[in-house]
């Protein structure tokens, strides 16, 4: 492969020492071990999984990427009525809409960039070394494009480089994540404006009346017992109704997630006549609290408010289990703002190999890449009574200067 980097099609093959050496200035979870064999026991279909390690002119570790390559329904991201056309046209064309990629990133939509680099890294050096990798892998592998996602706007500082390269960049969906911490729900409802309090409430009490319970289950035995293929169509159903569906999970990927990280992911379970009609994936990466993924069953969703007092159960577990910062992810975002989260915005840079594929992203671009603006916070807490002191004294001060220029 290209010079000083190294391929490797399992996370098993590559020394733990290098590997880690080569993501310690950048750690998390999502480059951990422990998440890529996870991913690796997992994949969807028709996906293969890669990582590259990068050394420098000493031949030390200086950065690490997993990649994935996959081939990718264009037609997913398309309205109802080119899909209605394009099912037609498949009858002829079965291939139709389907495109090779090669994602640098992996097959699991969690917010986050797969580069890891080691401290003291030359990170625009390695970029570039890594992207030799990705352009022999995409040629031998024949993709049509080649994708790195998804990179926050600090992240881009040492990626931008890529444009030189022939690389477009463009907006990916932004992410959501809480900074306020709080004991328990209770704490967070009582330090909440009285119109979003009296909001929750209401969603508490449809809750209630529709007889619901919810239970935090975090035993692996239990969460496997729990989570059957009955429970996994509850995900897939969530995935069909999303706007953008990269990837579908196959049960056996959260099967990977319990036994890897035993006692850190949980399964937060609504229950209604002993079966489970909501959940969703939690990730304890102390501090950070990490929501993953969630499945509903949307003809009770309504009458039970089913996925905000899903979230509202979840939050209550993560400021429990002390975290100091809750990661949402990449959907649901009005219902995340208003809850109080805040959205960072996210980056792709795209590289379609050759003049047709050019052609086919320009003319997809936006069903591929719809904007998509942070949405802006609401002001949910109440003023803290230090902040609601300095103000009324500020005022007053502000008062009596205006009095004395009289």
């Amino acid at each position: 492969m290209a010079e000083g980097c190294e391929l490797y099609e399992s996370i098993a093959e590559i020394p733990p020492d290098v590997w880690n050496a080569a993501r310690s200035a950048t750690p998390s979870c999502f480059t951990d071990p422990a998440f890529l064999r996870a991913v690796e026991g997992g994949l969807p279909e028709r996906t293969r999984v890669f990582h590259a390690v990068v050394r420098d002119e000493h031949g030390n570790p200086a950065a690490c990427a997993s990649l994935c390559l996959m081939a990718v329904d264009l037609l997913l991201l398309a309205g109802p009525r080119v899909q209605r056309v394009a099912r037609l046209a498949r009858r002829l064309l079965p291939g139709l809409g389907m495109l090779r990629v090669l994602f640098c990133g992996l097959p699991v939509s969690s917010g986050q960039s797969q580069i890891g680099f080691a401290p003291g890294a030359d990170r625009k050096r390695a970029i570039e070394k890594l992207d030799s990798l990705l352009q022999t892998l995409a040629r031998q592998e024949r993709a049509k494009v080649v994708v790195y996602k998804e990179f926050s706007d600090g992240d881009c500082r040492d990626l931008d480089g890529l444009v030189d390269r022939g690389y477009m960049r463009t907006e990916s969906r932004p992410t959501y994540e809480m900074t306020h911490r709080f004991a328990d729900f209770d704490a967070y409802c009582s330090s909440l404006k009285s119109h979003y309090r009296n909001d929750v409430r209401r969603s508490q009490k449809k809750f209630d009346r529709a007889g619901c319970s919810v239970a935090h289950l975090t035993n692996p035995d239990v969460i496997l017992n729990e989570y059957t293929p009955e429970v996994h169509r509850l995900y897939e159903a969530v995935v069909a109704k999303s706007q953008v569906k990269l990837e579908i999970l196959p049960i056996q990927f959260f099967r990977e997630l319990v036994k890897y990280y035993a006692g850190r992911i949980s399964l937060t379970a609504i229950y209604r006549d002993d079966r489970i009609v909501a959940f969703n994936w939690g990730l304890d990466a102390s501090p950070v609290y990490i929501f993953l993924f969630c499945g509903v069953d949307y003809e009770k969703n309504a009458e039970a408010d089913l996925y905000f007092n899903l979230m509202y159960h979840q939050l209550d577990h993560a400021f429990r289990r002390g975290a100091k910062r809750v990661q949402f992810g990449q959907t649901a975002d009005a219902f995340k703002t208003r809850i109080g989260g805040g959205g960072r915005p996210l980056n792709l840079y795209v590289q379609p190999r050759g003049w047709f594929f050019a052609r086919v992203i320009q003319f997809t671009q936006r069903f591929l890449f719809p904007p998509s603006p942070v949405l802006e916070t609401h002001d949910v807490f109440k003023e803290a009574p230090a902040t609601t002191k300095a103000n009324r004294n500020r005022k007053g001060h502000e008062a009596a200067a205006k009095a004395h220029a009289v």
